[in-house]
């Protein structure tokens, strides 16, 4: 029964994140996620309609997006178990999710949504640190976000910004934290990870003619990716970290 009402929660997630993604894209916009936002026309569709009546779009990346947070929350709870760490651990796939649909509409990072949820998830993972006795996890995993980010902002500076932007070194912040709370080992995983499934992307996207070699692809959704592949490799025994 747990596992059933965190794989409802997981999809609840995936539908709310569309719609913050969506609409943080128009610093105008209400942050509403419960109106079914179309990204294409930013009608509010609603979230029963499967084709926006404005714009005649039909629903596809939202379904896909839904299923992966349902799959992903599972992995977070068999990861971090059923105990507080587990909520901000599910408002940082919620905050994520959001963040993959900002990139992938408008390669962008909205700092409207990743400045504040950020300090937010900080906040959250301090008090269920606090309250599971893992402080120490807490002061690994802030020392991974600046890690990840001193990291991220060489990149930066060595690219000059082409290919990766100012946005995935503040996303970093949280990537870092969210995996070096459960271990250093979870943080370079996910750095792996995310190499591995940005070069898979690229390539797929070359050899099928979508993209050149010289195209700047999104670089958030690997990161975050890598980072959801991590924590997840966690919880299946993958990547053992010390008890």
């Amino acid at each position: 029964m747990t596992l059933v009402l965190v794989g409802a929660v997981g999809f609840l997630i995936g539908v709310l994140a569309h719609d913050l993604g969506v609409q943080s894209l128009d610093d105008d916009e209400p942050l509403r996620p419960f109106v079914g936002t179309c990204p294409r026309c930013r009608h509010r569709r609603g979230w029963l309609s499967l084709r926006c009546p404005n714009c005649s779009r039909s629903i596809s990346r939202e379904p896909i997006l839904a299923a992966t947070t349902t799959v992903a929350a599972l992995a977070f709870a068999m990861t971090v178990g059923f105990g507080w760490v587990l909520l901000p651990y599910l408002a940082f796939l919620l905050l994520t999710a959001a963040l993959v649909v900002t990139d992938l509409e408008a390669f962008r990072i909205t700092d409207r949504l990743n400045l504040a949820g950020t300090v937010v998830l900080v906040v959250l993972l301090a008090g269920a640190a606090a309250l599971a006795g893992n402080v120490s996890d807490l002061v690994r995993g802030l020392a991974g976000a600046a890690a990840y980010f001193a990291g991220t902002s060489l990149v930066f500076i060595l690219v000059r910004g082409r290919g990766f932007g100012a946005g995935d070194v503040k996303l970093s912040v949280q990537l870092g934290l969210f995996t070096a709370y459960l271990g250093w080992s979870v943080l370079g995983w996910a750095v792996f990870a995310t190499a591995m499934i940005g070069g898979a992307i690229a390539l797929v996207l070359v050899v099928g003619g979508a993209a050149g070699r010289k195209t700047e692809l999104p670089y958030g959704p690997p990161m975050i990716l890598g980072a959801w592949t991590a924590i997840a490799l966690v919880g299946v025994g993958a990547i053992p970290v010390p008890s």
